[in-house]
C-alpha cells in the first residue's frame, strides 16, 4: 500500500509539473493574449460622474456600447482598468481584493477633483458589480447609487461537476503545487453572434485573481441589508457565468436600498453591456440615475 501511494503521488505531482509547465508556454504564445485594454473616459465636465466597473478577466472595453448613450445623457462617464487584467498572468501574482478596492477609490476621488461634491455613480459587470457594492459600504467613497449588470453574487455551477466551482478551486489550490496559472474554460455568454465573435478575455489566469474573486464575494454577501442607497440590478435568467438565482436572493436581502429595482433580461447571456438590448439597457440606467437623482417633492 505505500509503494502504490507514492507510485501515485509521484504521478499527480508529474502531471502537476507538466500541466504548469505546458499552461506557462501557452501563456506565453504569440497571440495568447489579448490587446491590453484602456481606461476611457466620456464627457469629463458631465454629472453626475458614472464609474464602470468591468468584470473578472476583462476590461474597459466591455462598456463601448453602453458608455456612450450615458455620456450623450449628460453624465461624466469613466470606465476604469482593474489591475490584473490585460496583462501576462504571471505578472497578476499578488492581486487581492484590497489591491482592486485601493484602485477603485483611487478612481472615485479622481472624479471628484475638480468638484468634491460631485455624485458619483457605480456600474459595475459581473466581478465588477460585486466590486462596486463592496466600495458603497465604505463611506469615505460616498457613493450616490449603484446599477449592477449580472453581478457575481455566486459563480454558476453549470460546468462544475460533483463539487461547486468553489469547492473545486479550493479542492485544487491545495492539491496542485506548481500550477499557479489556469487555462480558463469559461465560454462566451453572448447570444448576438456578431458581439460573440468579436469579444476577448483572458484565457490564462493566476491563482490569486480567481482567490480574489472570492474574497469579494465572501466580503459583500453577508452585508446586503448594508446598502441604503438606490440600487438597479440587471440579470439574465439564462446566464451561465453566475448563479441568477443567487442574485435574486442577494437582492431580496437588500430591503433597505432606496429606490430598488431588479430587471429580467430573458434571452440574454452574461455579458449584458454588448447584448442586442444594449440600447434599452442603456435607456434603462439613466432613467433609473435621473429619477433617483430628483430632488424629492415637497
Amino acid at each position: 500500500m505505500p509503494l502504490l501511494f507514492l507510485l501515485a503521488l509521484a504521478v499527480w505531482l508529474a502531471g502537476d509539473a507538466a500541466y504548469a509547465l505546458r499552461t506557462r508556454r501557452r501563456a506565453a504564445a504569440p497571440g495568447a493574449r489579448r490587446a491590453p485594454a484602456e481606461p476611457f473616459t466620456l464627457h469629463p465636465a458631465g454629472a453626475p460622474a458614472v464609474l464602470l466597473v468591468h468584470g473578472f478577466a476583462d476590461g474597459p472595453a466591455v462598456f463601448a456600447k453602453l458608455a456612450p448613450p450615458l455620456a450623450e445623457a449628460g453624465f461624466a462617464v469613466r470606465a476604469m482598468h482593474l489591475p490584473g487584467s490585460g496583462i501576462p498572468p504571471a505578472e497578476t501574482a499578488g492581486t487581492s481584493l484590497d489591491t482592486w478596492r485601493a484602485a477603485i477609490d483611487r478612481e472615485i476621488t479622481a472624479l471628484r477633483t475638480s468638484d468634491p461634491s460631485r455624485p458619483v455613480w457605480l456600474v459595475g459587470h459581473s466581478l465588477g458589480g460585486a466590486l462596486a457594492f463592496d466600495t458603497a459600504l465604505r463611506p469615505a467613497n460616498a457613493v450616490t447609487g449603484l446599477v449592477l449588470l449580472a453581478p457575481l453574487i455566486e459563480p454558476s455551477d453549470v460546468r462544475s461537476p460533483l463539487l461547486s466551482s468553489r469547492q473545486w478551486f479550493n479542492l485544487l489550490s491545495r492539491a496542485l503545487l506548481f500550477s499557479r496559472i489556469v487555462e480558463s474554460r469559461l465560454p462566451a455568454d453572448l447570444r448576438d453572434p456578431d458581439a460573440r465573435a468579436a469579444y476577448r478575455t483572458d484565457k490564462y489566469i493566476h491563482r490569486d485573481i480567481y482567490r480574489s474573486l472570492f474574497a469579494a464575494t465572501d466580503a459583500i454577501r453577508p452585508r446586503a441589508a448594508d446598502w441604503t442607497g438606490p440600487l438597479l440590478v440587471v440579470l439574465s435568467p439564462d446566464d451561465q457565468i453566475v448563479n441568477p438565482a443567487a442574485t435574486r436572493a442577494f437582492f431580496a436581502a437588500a430591503a433597505r436600498a432606496r429606490p430598488a429595482e431588479l430587471v429580467e433580461q430573458p434571452g440574454a447571456g452574461h455579458v449584458l453591456p454588448l447584448e442586442t438590448g444594449h440600447p434599452g439597457l442603456a435607456a434603462r440606467i439613466v432613467r433609473f440615475i435621473q429619477s433617483s437623482s430628483a430632488p424629492l417633492p415637497p
